[in-house]
């Protein structure tokens, strides 16, 4: 993102904190933060951070953590691997909180099938430079 000269400009946590913003900012719906604690490009304290400055600036915001993910297996490697993932759950129960019976009928869909072999999910998540 061309380097520090430019956090200013391109940091979604600093331009929240700009006083030409602060109104615009506190009419933003909720945010929900997904974010690996592995991820090599933006450490997870990032999304904890920021959720923190749009609670402060008066935003509904939360940061959920996944111990051991990567940028990239959240919603790339997790999801092809089929069976449970972790972060479709939160989504879904986030977005249904407030409906006991679509959460009754996901409840009771079959897993997810698997699409790619897991030695190719390994192998994705050991080059993946994020």
């Amino acid at each position: 993102m061309e380097g520090e000269q430019s956090l200013r400009r391109f940091s979604p946590e600093l331009m929240a904190q700009d006083p030409n913003v602060r109104t615009a900012v506190s009419r933003l719906p909720p945010f929900v933060l997904f974010h690996g604690t592995a991820d090599y490009s933006i450490p997870s304290d990032a999304s904890k951070t920021f959720a923190q400055t749009l609670q402060r600036l008066g935003v509904k915001a939360e940061s959920i953590l996944y111990e051991g993910k990567t940028h990239t297996d959240l919603f790339l490697q997790d999801p092809m691997r089929g069976g449970t993932d972790d972060m479709l759950e939160d989504l879904v129960n986030y977005i249904y909180a407030d409906n006991p019976k679509a959460l009754a009928k996901i409840a009771e869909a079959p897993p997810r099938r698997r699409m790619v072999p897991e030695f190719m999910l390994k192998l994705a998540h050991s080059v993946s430079p994020f």
